[in-house]
């Protein structure tokens, strides 16, 4: 029947595997977290430009 599944993985196949999804989730991550970092610093950038011209509409 291993034709019909495919190979079984060895444990250190498997562990390989795994490792590696689990490095690209966590690079993923980072890189949502850097973008997310990115986004605030420009808004507290907005924020305390217009704060500064007097414009504290919807505050």
């Amino acid at each position: 029947m291993e034709w019909l599944f495919g190979k079984k993985l060895t444990p250190e196949e498997l562990l390989r595997k795994n490792q590696r999804a689990l490095n690209k989730a966590m690079r993923d991550l980072d890189r949502e977290k850097q973008k997310m970092e990115q986004q605030e610093k420009k808004i507290i950038i907005d924020v305390k430009k217009l704060a500064k011209e007097g414009q504290m509409v919807g505050f």
